[in-house]
């Protein structure tokens, strides 16, 4: 068995110079002096060698390959005069075309090594005679591999002597860490990235707001925002959507959990189904714990509401309590948000007790009459903010018939600042439904109810358990639509009143009113455009309802959205009697993705760059796609956490096997799940560092499907793209259509030409990396070429958009000369 510590190996090198004799035949140099430097002085094993592997013209000596993956070849020559190094040679590295090779029999073997690695793919080659070593790059990138530089051992005493140096090029640990990069290809400088959109001025400036901004952002804030205001209890009743995102199982994979986790299978979770005022199991299951309050001995009951972040659980109480309970008249509920409390667990009671005092001054002074008399009679004339004032409150509106409920919404506000905090909220809940004898609902993200069952603290609890999802965004923002043109059509005072506005529309209203019916007619999945554009909105958001209508309301006051155009052309299709102006998808993608900025930059904008980089770890643009595609691989896979997920350290090993730097991929990891691509099993965007697996969300599929190819995000995306070559910037930037005073239709050509230069830098930069690191093809991980499909579908794009711009030409000159 072969050693592979340095100071045993070492022990070993020394044996094998001891009975080294002066001259070997090749095989002889093979086998007495080669093969025990590399297995039992450098740690090689003997499954990691191929000997006599066939090429086009002979047969090489040795591959070495860990793992599957190709690290060097090695080619043997018998000593004597057929390879010698000049002794006049004493320093360490040279330059293959300089001195080492003026001698000719070290030339022809050096030039046979390389043939030979490109044959077989291989970027490393050894020639050795057994004592000698010499260590090259048989390709190189951009250049002429006879003008890198060779490492040079002289002589087994030379090894011995430097043994450290040898060993951390050679060894095979050192190796698959990626020494020979590091060693042999050192003296290539590396790669230095320019971001175009840090060489410009005044980037960060917002652009300003389209010129019906002011007038829409009331119906922003009032309608295509949360409603869970008590001033918007009309609009709650108005938009709420009951139809969820059901998906079947066996489908692709279900959008962050729209149907109940499978680690929640044991907690016993029933999915929420809704049609008109019905909650399906949620409701029964209320109306039966309000009958335990009701029975002799009251029994408190605990109830929780889990589901993905933006899946509407806030609206979905609100809309319970409002709307759906049978007796509302006979319904008091206290509403607790955490996401307003600090973020102490040891102040979750005392913060918990004065909301509940604050809710019922607030909202329940009727109902304070109803049992004065009572709490006069024990001497209670305040309720103060503690457990045995809430408990005497609590009881007096039982005994006056009433039910009494506790909502504790977004108990996992704080987890991520304490802990224990979610916790400590936990047993806080349990506790108020147990002593006050409530029905207690609470609501959790599905990542924080997964690291409750894996922390214990839901196993001691008996509670319903429920899971939400979100609603067609479709049926959501149709609604909204709907009843923002409901409310247009009213008296310019009652639209100030509904829309808590000082702002008069006058003569805008019916601007307003054909914005709304522009976007409403648009946003339709029986239409191509449409059903693209709410494509686009749903996978961008993750299922996230909030950040839909986030998308939703930059869009609509966007500079980026030319509001002008839009009524210009459905002015002139009313005139003309053709059907309704379609906002185009690019349109829309592009106010979406740039929001408020004149330029696209990741750190402002919602959507990832997937051809960002951290050049501290890589320079591969491809690393994001790759492990994009790599997941989507494995969907079919069924795990214990579900369908589609791989393990991390699958994703990890895979890549140390072929060199690409643990850092890179780690940051990737990071970076695509904070943007929704991907998620961990834990269901925590920041939960790297305790996941164990991980799997491509449909956002991150969407991505790597679809959006990495479209024309307009190609064409937004390579602002904020580092670029390592200076010229390819500099032409990047004399395009920049967006800082002209007014726009041309001819800006379009423009757009083309720097999205062209773009792809010709990444195709570049892709060759660039498969011809360095050839050991990248034979991995799953990173053998994808991207950019040959993203070149066709921009070339097919277009080809499309630049007809449809000369039919539309042809017809303004047509009009113009009729």
């Amino acid at each position: 068995m072969s050693e592979s510590k340095p100071d045993a190996c070492l022990r070993k090198l020394d044996e094998l110079i001891h009975f080294a004799t002066n001259v070997y035949s090749e095989s002889d140099t093979r086998a007495k002096l080669i093969d025990p430097m590399f297995k039992n002085c450098l740690g090689w094993k003997e499954d990691d060698i191929t000997r006599e592997t066939h090429v086009y013209k002979g047969f090489l000596d040795y591959l070495f390959s860990t793992d599957g993956a190709r690290r060097f070849v090695l080619e043997a020559k018998e000593i004597g005069e057929s390879f010698k190094i000049p002794k006049s040679l004493s320093e360490r590295r040279y330059k293959i075309a300089g001195t080492i090779s003026t001698d000719g029999r070290i030339r022809d073997a050096i030039e046979q090594a390389q043939r030979y690695c490109i044959e077989v793919g291989v970027k490393y080659a050894i020639v050795s005679n057994g004592y000698q070593y010499i260590i090259f790059e048989a390709f190189r990138h951009g250049s002429n591999w006879r003008e890198g530089r060779c490492i040079v051992f002289n002589s087994l005493e030379d090894v011995k002597q430097h043994f450290v140096d040898f060993w951390n090029a050679l060894s095979r640990d050192s190796v698959v860490s990626g020494s020979l990069h590091k060693y042999v290809s050192k003296e290539e400088a590396l790669l230095e990235f320019q971001v175009p959109i840090a060489k410009l001025h005044a980037t960060d400036v917002p652009l300003p707001r389209n010129d019906l901004s002011i007038l829409l952002e009331p119906f922003n804030s009032q309608i295509f925002g949360d409603l869970t205001d008590e001033s918007q209890l009309e609009a709650l009743g108005r938009c709420y959507v009951t139809e969820r995102q059901y998906q079947d199982a066996d489908r692709f994979i279900g959008r962050q959990f729209d149907i109940p986790p499978l680690f929640a299978q044991k907690y016993h979770v029933d999915a929420i189904t809704e049609s008109g005022a019905d909650t399906g199991t949620f409701q029964r299951n209320y109306e039966r714990f309000e009958s335990f309050l009701r029975a002799a001995v009251p029994r408190g009951q605990l109830v929780l509401l889990m589901g993905g972040v933006g899946c509407g659980k806030t609206t979905f109480v609100h809309h319970f309590f409002n709307f759906v309970i049978r007796n509302p008249e006979r319904t008091v509920w206290f509403y607790v948000d955490f996401s307003k409390s600090p973020p102490d667990p040891d102040g979750i009671e005392n913060y918990v007790y004065t909301s509940i005092v604050n809710d019922f001054q607030r909202r329940y002074a009727h109902r304070l009459r109803e049992i004065s008399d009572q709490l006069s009679k024990i001497g209670l004339h305040f309720v103060n903010p503690d457990i045995r004032d809430l408990i005497v409150l609590v009881s007096s509106l039982a005994n006056a018939g009433l039910t009494v409920s506790i909502v504790l919404d977004n108990v996992d506000q704080h987890s991520h600042v304490s802990p224990k905090f979610q916790e400590r909220a936990l047993l806080v809940a349990r506790s108020l439904a147990e002593s006050l004898r409530t029905i207690t609902i609470l609501t959790l993200r599905e990542e924080s109810f997964f690291r409750s069952t894996r922390s214990g603290v839901l196993d001691a609890m008996v509670l319903a358990t429920f899971h939400l999802s979100s609603p067609p965004f479709q049926d959501l923002v149709r609604q909204r639509i709907n009843y923002a043109l409901e409310i247009l059509a009213l008296s310019d005072e009652n639209i100030r009143t509904k829309m808590r506005t000082t702002v008069d529309l006058g003569p805008e209203k019916a601007r307003m009113e054909m914005v709304f019916g522009i976007v409403r007619n648009s946003l339709r999945h029986s239409r191509w455009m449409g059903r693209e554009i709410l494509r686009f909105i749903e996978e961008m958001s993750g299922g996230d309802m909030r950040t839909a209508l986030r998308f939703f309301r930059t869009f609509l006051v966007s500079g980026n959205t030319n509001v002008r155009e839009m009524l210009e052309k459905e002015s002139k299709d009313r005139e003309q009697g053709t059907p309704g102006y379609v906002i185009p998808f690019h349109h829309v993608m592009k106010s979406m993705i740039l929001g408020e900025s004149r330029l696209y930059s990741q750190i402002h904008s919602g959507v990832m760059n997937l051809f960002d980089l951290n050049s501290k770890y890589t320079d591969n643009h491809f690393l994001h796609p790759n492990i994009l595609r790599y997941l989507h691989s494995k969907l079919s896979y069924q795990t214990r956490y579900g369908r589609g997920y791989v393990e991390v350290n699958s994703i990890r090993l895979e890549a140390d096997r072929i060199g690409l730097p643990l850092e890179a991929v780690e940051d990737s990891l990071k970076r695509m799940a904070y943007f929704g691509l991907v998620e961990f099993e834990n269901q925590s965007k920041e939960g790297y560092d305790s996941a164990q697996s991980v799997r491509i969300t449909n956002m991150g599929a969407y991505y790597l499907n679809e959006l990495v190819s479209k024309f307009v995000y190609l064409d937004l995306v390579w602002m904020d793209t580092p670029i390592a070559d200076p010229a390819v910037v500099n032409e990047l930037l004399k395009r920049v259509v967006e800082s002209q005073p007014y726009k041309s239709i001819w800006d379009l050509d423009q757009r083309f030409a720097r999205t062209r230069l773009f792809l010709d830098y990444l195709l570049e930069m892709e060759k660039r990396v498969f011809q360095e690191n050839p050991e990248l093809r034979d991995s799953p991980l990173t053998r994808t070429e991207f950019m040959p499909k993203i070149f066709a579908a921009f070339e097919k794009e277009r080809k499309y958009i630049v007809a449809r711009r000369e039919q539309a030409l042809r017809v303004r000159r047509l009009g113009s000369a009729a």
